[in-house]
């Protein structure tokens, strides 16, 4: 989220994350609750969350993508450690899961390049979706990234509230 912020504010600059905090924002940790807000009723809009572009059916939200401004999507990231208890167990999965046939099951866009997007999506890496790449460019300068985040908490505050999956990792504070 840190980044999509960055690329707001390097097209619309500081002074637009101003106004829009005027605004009254509810800032919650993570990707889920946003979601969750939109689809109980109690917020009736999240910038920040993710979602099928094509909902299911009973799902209430709806996910509209900008025509010229970006967005994030980007590939989740897996390996197999080294010392990994189950290895080929690991490896099944993960072919299991990189599968053109699971791929193309998957809502989201898929890492095949062999895999056609699913109606409404566009295919990755259009002019419009930041690439994981210059995600990881940015997440690589970390003067950047903490001025950034210092310059952001200036307006918006500190981040607060419990992380969307209930925990803050394996290994918080390290």
């Amino acid at each position: 989220m840190l980044y999509l912020y960055q690329l707001i504010v390097d097209k619309y600059g500081w002074d637009w994350l101003r106004r829009f905090v005027a605004q009254d924002v509810a800032w919650v940790r993570g990707t889920q609750e946003p979601a969750d807000r939109v689809e109980a009723g109690t917020a009736a809009v999240a910038l920040g969350t993710d979602g099928m572009l094509t909902p299911a059916d009973g799902v209430r939200t709806r996910f509209v993508l900008p025509r010229h401004d970006p967005f994030m999507a980007w590939a989740q990231r897996a390996a197999i450690l080294k010392n990994a208890r189950h290895p080929a167990a690991a490896k099944l999965y993960l072919n299991w899961w990189l599968s053109k046939q699971t791929q193309s099951d998957f809502y989201m866009w898929s890492v095949r390049t062999d895999v056609r997007p699913h109606a409404g999506y566009r295919p990755s890496g259009s002019t419009t979706t930041p690439t994981s790449a210059a995600c990881e460019r940015f997440m690589a300068d970390r003067a950047l990234v903490e001025r950034f985040k210092q310059q952001l908490t200036l307006y918006v505050g500190e981040v607060t509230g419990a992380p969307s999956p209930g925990w803050l990792g394996l290994h918080p504070g390290r």
